[in-house]
């Protein structure tokens, strides 16, 4: 599966909608101009002309180049984060942002993948012949970063990095996983508890150290606990003896999803 057939697929089930063939029409120009522009060249060029392609005004992107959405840059604005709106407005976040790139790049044929830190997500180039990773920071007109940044600006520690939940080089499935987690944020906003529950374990099969889909988990377990229970039974002993079990389920779940994310290292928020 490609990127952009999994972001396609996710923004679909979000916003049923939405004109797909436009945004694939809008990723088509993207891309043939940016194959164009980094022709005859090596992987850097062709890194050079997807970022061209994306932040600076030509004739391939209507001469509407992509900026970064300071009013919203955490998407927090669901629809924010789909491709949609994001070639409507030209305005993207760190979801938006870094996704789009790393769809054109994949077009060209470049090693890449999606890593993340903090309440951010950000695009990796691999070279395939040495190993050699660079991040590229999509939401600063998509540069190279230094990887120091993402512990002095960002508060990432080495303990984090170890247990693989911020700047890991991920795999496609890893990656796709991050793309998804879209998806648990648009259940849980519909109150579809149960549901993100279910999303997040398959996240979390492609991703075991994937702290979103975790704290996701913990979070919907804690909903479902207090639309089920605090709301009902202010006094826990006011519960019916029959739906016991399932409180005591939904209270160890909830803290066994935060208690995992602590151990991991993460320390909030998320």
């Amino acid at each position: 599966m490609s990127y952009e057939r999994a972001k396609l697929t996710f923004d679909a089930l979000i916003a049923p909608e939405q004109d797909e063939a436009a945004v694939r029409a809008e990723i088509d120009q993207l891309a043939i101009a940016a194959t164009r522009i980094g022709a005859g060249g090596n992987d850097i060029a062709e890194l050079q002309a997807v970022r061209q392609v994306i932040y600076e005004a030509g004739a391939w992107n209507g001469n509407r180049p992509f900026v970064y959405d300071h009013d919203d840059p955490y998407g927090q604005t669901l629809r924010n984060k789909l491709l949609a709106t994001y070639f409507d407005t030209r305005r993207g976040n760190c979801v938006s942002m870094p996704i789009l790139q790393l769809i054109v790049a994949e077009r060209l044929g470049l090693n890449v993948s999606l890593s993340t830190a903090p309440l951010h997500v950000f695009m990796r180039y691999t070279n395939p012949t040495n190993g050699r990773r660079i991040a590229i920071e999509s939401t600063s007109g998509g540069h190279p970063a230094r990887e120091s940044e993402y512990f002095e600006q960002m508060g990432v520690t080495q303990a984090q990095v170890d247990s693989g939940i911020y700047l890991g080089v991920l795999t496609k499935r890893e990656s796709i996983a991050v793309i998804a987690s879209t998806v648990t944020e648009w259940l849980m906003s519909e109150g579809r508890y149960d549901e993100a529950i279910a999303v997040a374990d398959v996240l979390l099969e492609y991703y075991p150290t994937d702290v979103h889909a975790m704290l996701t988990r913990g979070s919907a377990h804690g909903e479902l606990l207090r639309t089920e229970f605090i709301e009902r039974f202010p006094n826990p002993q006011l519960i019916p003896p029959a739906l016991r079990p399932r409180f005591q389920m939904l209270a160890s779940q909830n803290a066994a999803a935060f208690q995992q994310a602590e151990a991991w290292g993460w320390n909030g928020p998320e």
